[in-house]
């Protein structure tokens, strides 16, 4: 071979490389699907913060518009969603029209890219107005009438949470993979708008471990995989607990016999396994009382 024709074609295959690597190359993301939502921010140096946000793991990207104030989200519909893409760049400090930045998040940014809180800032006599033009779940709403009593945004996560646990103690397989196909769908759609700021805090760093591990026991082939990935739920819906009381006391418990020793949390006091399910129903106890808002009599 002419030896100017093989450092040539050599030449073209090294570009050609360097060309899927680039940040903003779309071509190595697979099953791509792109979308254009609102997110606030001021200038290149929120750009770069935001993009590198959106870019974990080739799974996502963000291509942000700094005059816009709009992003165009490409990401890989079989390993994320837009709503994780979108929680990441508002754990990053930035608001966007479906999420909240936490407040600390947002104090931690260098004072150019402290852009106005636009969607925090709404008056809450236009949240009606706000109903179905996509920022309704973020725009502070009107306290509900005193006969009425609020609703907790995250109650749908704990009825999920605990649909699952007694799926596994009554070693239901297929019961155990829709409750865990419920809860990521409950986790997806809490709205953050309507969290207190500490409750917020702990969501925006409990809510992605949680969606993963929902979703890995949806997953799962079979009940044991099931069981191992539900004790990972624990730690992060324990802090939500302790975050968000419930009207009643929730109730930690521990096996120690479980790889070693694994925890789940009950709404009832006695001891129902879901390690082992019928097995050892009885085996464990419980470790700490998570306080209610309404105490026992």
């Amino acid at each position: 071979m002419n030896p100017l024709h093989h450092t040539t074609m050599r030449t073209i295959a090294l570009l050609t490389t360097l060309w899927f690597l680039l940040p903003g190359c779309t071509a190595q993301i697979r099953n791509a699907k792109s979308t254009t939502v609102r997110i606030d921010g001021d200038c290149p140096m929120c750009e770069k913060t935001i993009e590198k946000a959106a870019l974990v793991n080739g799974e996502a990207e963000a291509d942000w518009d700094v005059d816009a104030k709009t992003a165009r989200i490409t990401f890989d519909s079989a390993r994320t969603t837009l709503d994780a893409v979108l929680q990441r760049i508002a754990h990053a400090g930035y608001d966007n029209e479906r999420y909240l930045a936490p407040d600390a998040a947002y104090a931690a940014l260098p004072g150019c890219c402290q852009y106005d809180r636009t969607f925090k800032r709404a008056p809450v006599q236009a949240a009606a107005a706000t109903q179905g033009a996509g920022h309704a779940g973020h725009t502070p709403t009107a306290q509900p009438p005193a006969s009425q009593a609020p609703i907790d945004p995250l109650l749908p996560v704990f009825d999920a949470y605990f649909q699952l646990k007694d799926a596994l103690v009554a070693s239901d397989a297929t019961k155990a993979k829709a409750a865990a196909q419920d809860l990521e769908a409950a986790i997806a759609a809490v709205d953050m708008g309507a969290l207190g700021t500490e409750v917020h805090t702990v969501w925006m760093q409990v809510m992605e471990p949680l969606a993963n591990t929902a979703k890995a026991i949806r997953s799962a082939k079979d009940l044991e995989a099931q069981r191992l990935a539900f004790r990972e739920l624990t730690a992060p819906m324990a802090r939500l607990a302790k975050a968000s009381p419930a009207s009643a006391p929730v109730y930690l418990d521990h096996c120690p016999m479980y790889e070693g020793g694994a925890d789940w949390l009950s709404r009832d006091k006695a001891i129902r396994n879901p390690f082992y399910g019928a097995q050892m129903m009885t085996c464990g106890s419980v470790k700490e009382t998570i306080p209610g808002q309404v105490q026992e009599k």
